[in-house]
This record gives structure tokens, C-alpha cells and sequence, in this order.
């Protein structure tokens, strides 16, 4: 087996020890999971801080970029130098935006496999997959688990959601709950973070396609996760469902923090700069386009910081 296998065999081996270690201190399953889920989210929100306001310096550094582009277009070289310049004195780092999804993306295939497995140990299918379970032996959660005494809210989080809702009768209610929370749950999460932006009609053409592409995710992702998840074991259903809840809380807290992101900006015109484009005459005032849209000013503080 190749080194990244092994590092992958090891991250699942130290998530199932976890879930072992919380079953241990509360004998339920689905408590296991869910105390799982926040303590992975708390151990990744440095990381997600930085990823939203990386992502939040790049949104507010593109008129910038623009005008450099425009007024840089026949000297490559020093168009280059001065958009890794403007990049780095709004803080808008790609290692700030990346990582945190390189980090969380083996942890969530991880936690699939482990969840599978357990699945499979719960229905005594471990044979025909040709797998060694991996819940240790002698532990509670693993004699649960063998016991098929995995239940949570009516469901068996053992097994795949297309099992308990076609099921039928009043069986399969907790399995659609469960889908639907988790659906609902995520399209509230990606609404609230794009709510308040400037309308389509206020934008220009490049703008407004960014917008609408936005809002395409918005409305199709969560549907697309749903639709997914029809396979999914429940266990980590209920795990996705959670995360949801945890990043609705956490993006509510981090709004308090720095402020709602800034509308989309229209850029500035051609032949202008950003001042020309509505952000006054310099003396505070702004033009009717950027009305609604001032800055938080604990914002305006970390991006003063951020540029010393």
C-alpha cells in the first residue's frame, strides 16, 4: 500500500477510535456522531476563518485587479508584480482559500468509509465487500454495532437512506426529516451569506452573470447533495446535517465579527478608476450606487491592519 494510502487507512482508524471514545462517554450513536462532527468543526474553524476572509479580500480586491489589468495590458511582467502586490495587501491569499478545503475533504471521504463500514458490520455484510471491520474488537460501540443497536430518532443509522424512506408508512419519516434538514439546512446557509447583495439590475454585464451563476449554486447544490445522499449511509447523513448547522451558527458569528461581505462591484468604467465608480469624492461620501453597502468597522480596522 502506497504512503497515502496508509495516511488514509491511519485518518480512518483515528476516526473510528473517536467515535469509540464518545460512545464510550455517551452510549449512543448518533450522540457519537454528532459530538464528532462538532469537534471536527471547532479543530477546523482557524482554517475556515481564513478561508472566508480570503475569500471575502479576493471579492473586494477585483475592481483593483481590473484597473491594473487595463492600465497594465501591455506590460505583462509588471501587470504580474502589481496584481500579487494588490493580492497580498488585501490579505487575499490562494493558500487561504484552498487549504481549508484540502484539509476537510479527506477528513469527509474518510468518515464515508468509516460509516460504510459500519454499515456493512451492522448488516453482516462485511464478507461479501471482503473487508476487516474497523471498529476495534471489545469495544461498546463495536458489540452495538454487531447487535445492530444503532438507532437514533427512529432511525437505524446503519443504514442507507434509500432503505428507510422506501420503507414506506411512518418508518420512513425520520429518514425524509433527516434529508430534508439537511437540504434546508445548507440552502439557508449559502441564502444568508449572499443575502443582502446588490441586486442584478444594478450590475453590469460581468457582474450580474457572476451573480446569477451564484445563485445558481445556491438553489441547485443543495438539491444535488440531497439527490446524492439517496445512497448515502444515514449516520452520515446526520454527520452533513450537523456540519450544516454548526456553519449556519459559525457564519452568523463571523458576520458579527467582520461585517456582511460587500456587494458585488460593477468596476469602474472605462477609462476610470475606482474612485470614479461610486465611492465619492473622497471626502466620505459615496454615490448612490454604494448606498446600503458600507463597510462593518471592525472590517475597515482588520484591512487597515492587514495592509501595515
Amino acid at each position: 500500500m502506497s504512503f497515502l494510502g496508509d495516511l488514509f487507512r491511519s485518518l480512518q482508524e483515528l476516526l473510528a477510535f473517536a467515535l469509540e471514545t464518545f460512545y464510550d462517554l455517551v452510549p449512543s450513536f448518533g450522540i457519537s456522531i454528532i459530538m464528532l462532527t462538532l469537534t471536527i468543526n471547532f479543530i477546523l474553524f482557524p482554517l475556515t476563518l481564513r478561508q472566508t476572509r480570503a475569500t471575502r479580500a479576493f471579492q473586494e480586491v477585483q475592481p483593483e485587479i481590473k484597473r491594473i489589468q487595463k492600465e497594465y495590458k501591455d506590460d505583462p511582467e509588471t501587470m504580474q508584480k502589481e496584481l500579487m502586490r494588490a493580492q497580498r495587501e488585501a490579505g487575499a491569499t490562494p493558500g487561504g482559500c484552498l487549504l481549508p478545503i484540502l484539509v476537510q475533504s479527506p477528513i469527509w471521504f474518510a468518515l464515508f468509509r468509516v460509516l460504510r463500514n459500519i454499515s456493512w458490520t451492522a448488516n453482516d455484510q462485511l464478507a461479501e465487500f471482503d473487508v476487516e471491520p474497523i471498529l476495534h474488537a471489545g469495544t461498546a460501540l463495536r458489540a452495538a454495532v454487531e447487535r445492530n443497536d444503532i438507532g437514533f430518532l427512529g432511525m437505524s443509522l446503519g443504514s442507507n437512506m434509500s432503505d428507510g424512506i422506501t420503507t414506506g408508512g411512518l418508518s420512513a419519516l425520520p429518514y425524509i426529516g433527516m434529508l430534508v434538514l439537511m437540504v434546508a439546512s445548507q440552502y439557508f446557509q449559502q441564502w444568508h451569506a449572499q443575502r443582502g447583495q446588490t441586486k442584478k439590475t444594478d450590475l453590469t454585464q460581468q457582474p450580474r452573470q457572476q451573480q446569477q451563476t451564484q445563485q445558481l449554486i445556491t438553489r441547485g447544490l443543495p438539491l444535488f447533495i440531497g439527490v446524492i445522499s439517496w445512497g448515502f449511509p444515514a449516520g452520515l447523513v446526520l454527520y452533513w446535517a450537523t456540519s450544516n448547522l454548526f456553519r449556519v451558527g459559525q457564519q452568523f458569528a463571523l458576520f458579527a465579527i467582520d461585517g456582511r461581505p460587500s456587494p458585488p462591484s460593477a468596476g469602474p468604467p472605462d477609462g476610470g478608476s475606482p474612485k470614479d465608480s461610486g465611492d465619492g469624492d473622497g471626502n466620505g461620501e459615496t454615490g448612490s450606487s454604494a448606498k446600503g453597502s458600507k463597510p462593518h468597522p471592525v472590517s475597515q480596522k482588520k484591512q487597515r491592519r492587514r495592509r501595515r
